[in-house]
């Protein structure tokens, strides 16, 4: 099934988009070296950011304006994408509280910055979260050009994805965290960490599903399960946030959701909204998804916990449930203007598989 199709919009859909590009112009002139103008190739529009592709010298990037924050969910006002890159990039073959703690810190204190690259992610050229040049969030990056895993549901691509998670997932730590300013100072155990976060998504499901499914989630009983290690939890590893090349290299974007959490929940999105289906909504697809599994597991090593993968499902399909069941009309309203929304299950998709399992 193709990808919905979405006309590029203008950069004037971007506020104060005369003076964006001139700032802009300005940051590349330094970071780049040379002059000349920002040109502005297209806008595309998201529920929170909005990413304008420039050529400059000839050469194509990306910003990534963070316009919409009272939206997100997760640690606003930063851009996480390049705590995460630090990360990854300086992550030990050990247990990386201080690595990440040192990261966060040093970070925090330096909100500008500039070449920030790892294999991959595409390579950051600045970024700047001060709000001093402009009023949003946003960083320059190298534009990959590509596709997105979803466009060309090849089962070697899928794989491929598997052992990216993989690698990723080896940077682990000793303990849990809330969020990521808490890492390397308030330690959770993963029964707290999983517990915590079970009760905010049962408490607002329950009232809106069958008995029988609320009667499954109100026994889930997180002291029964086995611990997991905690490790880089990309939080939104999809077919939609992976890019391929065309040389089959893979990038991976979209890193606002990352955090410290147990390498099951990177697993769920791979596994229901493995690809688009015949009737354009993401679907489970078992030859893909194995495909995937069989790169994960290549590499990872360990095996994963079969109980605790069971009530990792529990837990993001309600949570999916809850978000579909909050902001479909959201959705419906971004639909024209955002490639990928239109194709995201509704609510009731959900509730069945929460039924099925």
């Amino acid at each position: 099934m193709a990808l919905a199709q979405v006309p590029a919009l203008s950069v004037e859909s971007v506020p104060d988009g005369p003076l964006v590009l001139e700032r802009l112009g300005s940051i590349l002139s330094q970071r780049l070296g040379g002059q000349g103008d920002a040109e502005p190739v297209a806008f595309f529009s998201g529920n929170i950011n909005g990413i304008l592709k420039l050529r400059y010298q000839g050469r194509y990037l990306g910003v990534r304006i963070a316009l919409n924050t009272y939206r997100f969910r997760y640690e606003k006002d930063i851009i996480k994408e390049i705590f995460a890159l630090f990360l990854i990039y300086f992550a030990r073959d050990a247990e990386n509280d201080d690595v990440a703690r040192d990261i966060v810190d040093g970070v925090l204190a330096s909100p500008v910055g500039s070449h920030v690259g790892h294999a991959l992610v595409h390579r950051v050229i600045h970024y700047d979260w001060s709000m001093a040049t402009l009023p949003w969030p946003f960083f320059i990056y190298e534009w990959v050009d590509g596709e997105i895993l979803w466009a060309d549901p090849d089962p070697a691509r899928y794989c491929t994805a598997g052992r990216n998670l993989a690698r990723l997932h080896r940077i682990t730590f000793q303990s849990y965290y809330r969020d990521i300013f808490r890492i390397g100072r308030e330690p959770l155990s993963w029964h707290q960490r999983f517990a915590a976060a079970l009760v905010v998504e049962r408490t607002q499901a329950l009232p809106r599903l069958s008995p029988t499914v609320a009667a499954r989630l109100e026994a889930l009983d997180p002291a029964s399960l086995s611990p997991a290690r905690p490790c880089l939890v990309h939080n939104d590893y999809s077919g939609g946030n992976i890019i391929v090349d065309s040389g089959g290299g893979q990038k991976v974007i979209d890193w606002d959701n990352w955090l410290v959490d147990a390498p099951e929940l990177d697993l769920m999105k791979m596994k229901y909204w493995t690809a688009i289906g015949a009737d354009g909504l993401l679907a489970p697809d078992h030859r893909l998804y194995s495909a995937f599994l069989q790169g994960y597991n290549g590499v990872a090593g360990a095996v994963l916990d079969r109980r605790r993968f069971e009530a990792y499902e529990l837990l993001w399909l309600t949570r999916a449930h809850n978000f579909e069941s909050a902001h479909r009309s959201d959705r419906e309203q971004t639909a024209g203007g955002s490639t990928l929304a239109r194709h995201y299950p509704p609510a009731s998709a959900y509730e069945t598989y929460l039924s099925d399992l």
